[in-house]
């Protein structure tokens, strides 16, 4: 069975966040969060799912998640 990643999708702003959503929805991508603000909505899917995702009207970009970064203190000794 194909394995899920999270995903970032960057809209072009032709087209209302709400239309692209639903639209993400029928291809299949699980939505995670909708950040109206900066017109990104993050989420999982296959990279199958991802790929039917590219050829939505109005999605200007999809990219895998990038890792999780932890950073110490500023008094702590390297990282």
């Amino acid at each position: 069975m194909p394995e899920n990643r999270k995903w970032v999708i960057t809209t072009s702003g032709d087209r209302p966040l709400k239309e692209v959503k639903k639209k993400l929805v029928e291809k299949g991508f699980a939505i995670g969060e909708v950040l109206d603000a900066i017109g990104c909505i993050t989420g999982e899917a296959t990279e199958a799912v991802a790929e039917k995702v590219r050829a939505v009207p109005g999605v200007a970009d999809v990219s895998p998640e990038p890792p999780t970064i932890y950073i110490g203190p500023p008094d702590a000794p390297v990282s």
